[in-house]
């Protein structure tokens, strides 16, 4: 007996197509989760340009504040010079002891070095500007104010806290993920339903390269529905996990509102408390300046003393850095506001209340 071997090729090409008619809500859920997804990543946008435009405010009027105070310290050595001239000159006539030339000297060196110090701070305060608004750091800034603004902000409470419920980033992301808890529910308890689908191909074959040999062709189309009768109970384990899931989100929403809310009506004490001192250390810078006016005089028409005039100029700093601190804390509350209440970055409200209706509408 005897045998032959034989060698053929043979080449197939195929196409199928699988169409889910029906998941029990599985593949629905999950597009839905997935749209819930891109709109919490648009509103982490929205929080970290907010977050941006607070550093930067907060930067602006940080440098607008230090050159006001650059401006005080060296308006300081100015008159803490002249006076030392002033007393200078007595001395050498007589009039004055050498007492007051050295506690003049003194008190001038420190404001010196307080200047100094001044100086330093704008020069710091200018890079750290530079850095959050993306510039070299040796950019040389031109502010497009020369001192701190105190405009009138108008809005209640109330309107504050309204808004914010309705348009803070953390306060929608909180209840963008109850939504997706809710979807999640309903994903896992699609593995307790039936599945339908459909299924259609094409398929091709030859023993010759490609194998697309159109007289040997095939097709199929078929219907299936599967149903799981028993896994275990990994779908129902599944199903409890997200409704526990779900109440972990309710309750996280919860806190979270509070919480804006707590934020919300500080930042708002906050500026009526800020504005409220602005126009109390206004008044004592008036009052300050004038007292130093007079001690100087009396001084001079040598029925005063020195050290009423030396203390006259540092009530007169001290009365002027509480005024500019003031005024920084109300600017800079303003913006913590806004930001706390999620207004849009882009519109450049002042007053957040006038237009909640269209925002983000």
């Amino acid at each position: 007996m005897g045998g032959a071997n034989s060698v053929s090729n043979a080449f197939s090409n195929g196409i199928s197509v699988n169409i889910p008619l029906y998941t029990g809500g599985l593949v629905e859920g999950q597009i839905d989760v997935a749209k819930l997804g891109k709109t919490n990543a648009q509103e982490e946008i929205l929080r970290v340009e907010q977050a941006t435009k607070y550093s930067a405010i907060q930067g602006y009027y940080g440098l607008l504040a230090y050159q006001e105070l650059q401006g005080v310290y060296h308006e300081a050595v100015d008159n803490l010079q002249g006076h030392l001239d002033n007393v200078q000159a007595q001395y050498n006539v007589g009039t004055k002891a050498k007492v007051d030339v050295l506690s003049s000297d003194v008190s001038l060196a420190n404001a010196k070095t307080t200047a100094i110090t001044a100086d330093n701070n704008v020069a710091v305060a200018e890079s750290n500007l530079n850095n959050i608004l993306g510039l070299p750091l040796e950019t040389k800034l031109n502010l497009a104010d020369h001192q701190l603004p105190f405009d009138t902000y108008n809005i209640s409470l109330q309107e504050a806290t309204d808004y914010a419920m309705k348009y803070r980033p953390e306060v929608l992301q909180a209840a963008i993920a109850v939504q997706e808890a809710e979807r999640n529910i309903d994903i896992a308890d699609a593995g307790n339903k039936p599945t339908v689908a459909i299924t259609g191909g094409n398929d091709w074959a030859d023993n010759t390269f490609p194998g697309i040999d159109a007289n040997k062709r095939s097709w199929k189309v078929a219907a299936g529905v599967t149903y799981n009768f028993y896994d275990g109970g990994a779908t129902k384990a599944k199903v409890n996990q997200a409704k526990q899931d779900l109440l972990v989100a309710r309750e996280t929403e919860q806190k979270t509102r509070e919480a804006v809310q707590l934020e919300v009506k500080q930042a708002y004490l906050n500026i009526r408390s800020a504005a409220q001192k602005v126009e109390e250390t206004q008044t004592v810078v008036d009052q300050a300046r004038e007292n130093y006016r007079i001690q100087n005089i009396r001084y001079q028409a040598g029925v005063g003393i020195n050290l009423d005039v030396l203390d006259a100029q540092l009530s007169l700093n001290e009365a002027q850095v509480n005024h500019i601190q003031a005024l920084y804390d109300y600017n800079v509350g303003i913006a913590k506001l806004e930001q706390v209440m999620g207004v849009d970055v882009e519109s450049g409200v002042i007053h957040p209340s006038l237009t909640a209706t269209t925002y983000r509408g």
